[in-house]
């Protein structure tokens, strides 16, 4: 028999990464070995990852000599970067460390994940420097894979876009976008299942672009499926007209014109556009949950409902 493919997966610690190791941990015995990149071995979530059979590797993304190291013997590799934790200039440098330390080791197959930021897609700089990173992997020549992430139901449930609660109106979402435009979503935790087949398959997958959309939601859906499902009353606490939507971009924040910019990208992605592939999506993780179905199962809705409302089962 064959030895396990090793897979190094970066950001192993994060949502993405960690639903990718979730996967690749659900492949046959032998299938893959799994190597996770971490800054931090001694925290919590590397030590469950660690757990479960994954070996870890201390890499700064940062340091292309890290990075090297804890690419040596990789057959696959998982790559994403992190604008909105590392800015602009750092997200920049962490793709060119993990695009180079990948060829300099000979790895067969690199899985990147991005967004639509080239000319006519999305002008938000957040975007558009994911594909000059994607310049960077075709250029470099490795066999390839584009997993294209939309929206994550968990978005609207966490950070500045999680809800408010209050007796009369129950939980309130306030998110700057217009209520009735659908976007592309889906469940973070179900990512592995797009990026497992690349490495799975590697001669159908080489050169293809992953463009996932389980379903599309508008703003409004996400509060009255919440509704549907748990029986709790819902609504927005925002809903902005199409002239309040624009001015918003020149509100004094500022990330105001970096949201606007993602937001309008986004309500001109629609199920008509031909931006995401639905069909596609759905043929290679079938299993994917709807936004009813993870917000039936989800802990996340049921640790924040209980939080916001004491006394809810």
């Amino acid at each position: 028999m064959s030895s396990p493919k090793l897979i190094v997966v970066c950001g192993a610690t994060g949502q993405q990464g960690g639903s990718v190791v979730d996967f690749l941990l659900k492949e046959p015995t032998g299938t893959f070995s799994i190597r996770a990149v971490t800054r931090n071995p001694s925290s919590e979530t590397a030590k469950a990852l660690e757990a479960k059979g994954v070996s870890l590797v201390k890499a700064d993304l940062s340091s292309l000599d890290e990075v090297t190291a804890a690419f040596q013997g990789a057959w696959g590799v998982f790559g994403l970067t992190q604008f909105y934790e590392h800015g602009y200039d750092a997200e920049q440098l962490h793709g060119k460390n993990i695009v180079e330390a990948a060829k300099a080791t000979g790895v067969k197959h690199l899985v990147w994940s991005t967004v639509e930021g080239r000319e006519g897609e999305c002008k938000a700089i957040s975007w558009t420097s994911k594909a000059e990173i994607e310049d960077l992997v075709i250029a470099s020549g490795i066999p390839y894979t584009f997993v294209y992430i939309p929206m994550y139901y968990e978005n609207f449930w966490t950070s500045f876009f999680a809800p408010s609660y209050d007796e009369e109106k129950g939980f309130n979402w306030t998110v700057g976008c217009l209520p009735d435009v659908p976007i592309f979503a889906f469940s973070v935790a179900d990512f592995g299942g797009w990026v497992v087949p690349a490495f799975r398959e590697p001669e159908k997958y080489t050169g293809a672009k992953i463009k996932i959309v389980v379903e599309y939601l508008t703003l409004r859906d996400i509060a009255s499926q919440f509704t549907d499902v748990t029986g709790e009353k819902a609504s927005l606490a925002l809903e902005l007209t199409p002239e309040q939507f624009e001015a918003s971009r020149h509100a004094p924040h500022p990330a105001a014109e970096l949201m606007y910019l993602s937001w309008e990208f986004v309500g001109r992605a629609g199920p008509d556009s031909g931006y995401r592939n639905k069909e596609q999506t759905l043929s290679i993780n079938p299993t994917a949950k709807t936004y009813r179905e993870w917000v039936k199962d989800s802990p996340l809705v049921k640790d924040l409902v209980a939080k916001l409302k004491p006394g809810k089962a």
